[in-house]
């Protein structure tokens, strides 16, 4: 099966640290993928860069056959022209082009609209890839009227398939933190994806809405989407991850599947710890 993405050699430094290391991985078509390892060891800002939040120091990201981002040259970066070339776009593509492109992610800190309610959270998603024009828009002609009309009854669908059934009318902030991650997936399903990167999915939720996760990503994948995950959930990952990939001080110590990682001395050494259990 072909590489749906490709990270190729990416660093990434703030100054003088070091965020990211030389990391190089692959995710196929279909597959859940997650990405492990200590606090501070590189993760978050790996999928900032894939996602073309970042520019990277060096190495490249390429989606679907498509380079999303690549470094830039040494010269410029000493001129402290970064910033400008990243409003441009030059060296990256924005997120708002990645997310047409089949590129969805969800967020450590929910971002979700505060002042919006359920329904409109989601309908939201779905407005870069209306085809009405400016002028349809502000004229509300027939033409936008159905694919505003469309966009809902589509939006309805994702929160039906993420299993949520409280009010859809209600602001998301009158909604439980659990509900809360549903409607976040829910907006990132929206915009078609064809590979989502999901950042620590289940940080705060309980026993029995971390089940309801795993069947969720599973759900997904049965869509064909490819999904990747970060998470600290041990259980969680071994249970649902078909392959994982671990980073420690930026670098990655480890890539394979779960059985195998878990037996690593190097990530037993750097994230795991002994297993009393095996070891007695």
């Amino acid at each position: 099966m072909s590489a749906l993405l490709e990270v190729r050699d990416l660093r990434l430094q703030f100054g003088g640290v070091t965020a990211v290391d030389g990391l190089s991985f692959e995710v196929r078509e279909g597959e859940i993928l997650a990405v492990i390892g200590p606090n501070g060891a590189g993760k978050t800002s790996a999928f900032n860069c894939i996602s073309g939040f970042y520019l990277p120091t060096a190495g490249a990201v390429v989606f679907d056959g498509k380079a999303i981002v690549r470094a830039v040259p040494e010269l410029w970066r000493r001129l402290g022209l970064v910033n400008l070339l990243q409003s441009f776009g030059l060296y990256r593509v924005l997120p708002s082009r990645v997310t047409k492109w089949g590129m969805a992610r969800t967020f450590q800190n929910l971002r979700l609209f505060r002042e919006l309610s359920v329904l409109e959270n989601v309908t939201t998603a779905m407005h870069a890839n209306l085809r009405e024009g400016f002028w349809a828009t502000l004229l509300h002609t027939p033409g936008y009227r159905r694919a505003e009309a469309a966009c809902v009854r589509e939006a309805r669908g994702w929160l039906d398939f993420v299993g949520f059934e409280d009010d859809e009318q209600l602001y998301v902030t009158q909604l439980p933190y659990g509900e809360q991650r549903r409607v976040e997936i829910a907006r990132a399903l929206a915009t078609s994806p064809k590979l989502l990167l999901l950042d620590e999915p289940a940080a705060g939720l309980n026993f029995n809405e971390k089940q309801a996760l795993m069947r969720l990503i599973r759900k997904i994948r049965g869509l064909g989407v490819a999904v990747v995950l970060i998470e600290h959930d041990m259980g969680l990952v071994m249970e649902l991850a078909e392959r994982i990939v671990v980073l420690n001080y930026g670098k990655e110590i480890a890539d394979g599947a779960p059985e195998v990682v878990k037996r690593d001395p190097a990530v037993i050494e750097a994230y795991l710890g002994v297993d009393e259990s095996e070891d007695a």
